[in-house]
């Protein structure tokens, strides 16, 4: 609400009670206590009102007709002030979030290569922390208000659609066409896969990472899209392995995702027609202080530590421990 709107309301609002306790006083006092305190709220009541029925039979009682006058041009004013005070929040705040969904939908419609998260159950708050962390543009769908409210509390800038996740017309509002992935997310199987199938039918380049709680589903969904099939159980039982035999690894894997000052990662820097013909030396990925090569990705073959004569192509990947900015001039370079 804004400052001003919510002081006038105030103000507006405790005119209103004095006038009631001044209307209700008066009459009170004019009876000479002959008609109950209730009674005398009512009059005041109904004529700030202007509903105008007697109650109290004003003809009895000297000076009842002349204090009605001054409570009735009073009170009417200030009632008036505060109704148009309430209405004008009421409007204020619905114009205020029309404009706001507004200005996000335009901004979303500009995005390029964003991600799409689908549902926002347990696990995709993480998804879309860790976008954010490393400066990748993002917007959430979910039907629900509640988690929406949820999401902005903790996430005031971040971008979504209200909506079906399953509608290519929602779909299409958080720019699929335009995305680079999408996350389906939502703790039910079908409606990931469906998801996924709509996903892939608008822009068949989109890459789909899907959850899968059920491992009997897994082959359904990838046949609906889905790229990549992340499976909580098995996620799950991996990391109390890797636990138990490498201890330090994980520990260090997680100091790593949790300092926020320079929210260094392992990410994978994909190779284009631009670098065709360079080698890893001319890359100049030792300038980068916070960057350490680990790895090429060929076709799927790993090549550990390459030397600064090997040519990279086009389809490759670096495998790469870097910062979020530093992995933005990598990826310009």
């Amino acid at each position: 609400m804004d400052s001003t709107l919510g002081k006038r309301l105030l103000q507006a609002g405790g005119a209103l009670l004095i006038i009631l306790l001044i209307g209700t006083t008066g009459y009170f006092l004019i009876t000479k206590g002959q008609i109950d305190i209730f009674t005398c709220l009512y009059m005041t009541v109904v004529t700030i009102t202007t509903i105008g029925y007697e109650i109290i039979n004003l003809e009895q009682y000297e000076g009842a007709r002349a204090f009605t006058m001054f409570l009735a041009f009073a009170g009417i004013g200030l009632l008036t002030y505060f109704v148009s005070t309430i209405s004008a929040i009421i409007i204020e705040g619905h114009l205020r979030e029309s404009y706001k969904k507004r200005k996000m939908e335009k901004t979303i419609t500009r995005l390029h290569d964003h991600y799409i998260v689908c549902g926002v159950g347990k696990h995709a708050m993480h998804i879309i922390d860790e976008l954010i962390a490393t400066e990748r543009h993002c917007v959430f769908i979910e039907i629900d208000p509640v988690i929406i409210k949820e999401v902005r509390k903790k996430f005031p800038m971040q971008l979504y659609i209200e909506g079906d996740s399953t509608s290519d017309e929602v779909l299409t509002k958080a720019g699929v066409q335009n995305a680079k992935g999408l996350f389906a997310s939502t703790m039910d199987d079908n409606l990931n896969l469906v998801i996924s199938l709509s996903a892939k039918r608008l822009n068949p380049k989109i890459k789909i990472v899907s959850l899968c709680l059920n491992h009997s589903n897994q082959e359904k969904l990838k046949i609906a899209g889905a790229d990549t099939i992340v499976s909580p159980n098995y996620i799950g039982g991996l990391r109390m392995a890797s636990e138990m035999l490498r201890p330090g690894v994980t520990t260090f894997l997680d100091v790593m995702l949790r300092d926020k000052d320079k929210n260094i990662r392992i990410e994978q820097i994909d190779i284009t027609e631009e670098h065709k013909g360079k080698t890893i030396g001319q890359l100049k990925i030792d300038d980068l202080k916070d960057t350490l090569l680990l790895g090429v990705n060929s076709n799927g073959d790993f090549l550990f530590k390459p030397q600064d004569s090997y040519e990279v192509t086009p389809g490759d990947s670096l495998i790469v421990m870097t910062s979020p900015e530093e992995r933005i001039k990598l990826e310009d370079n």
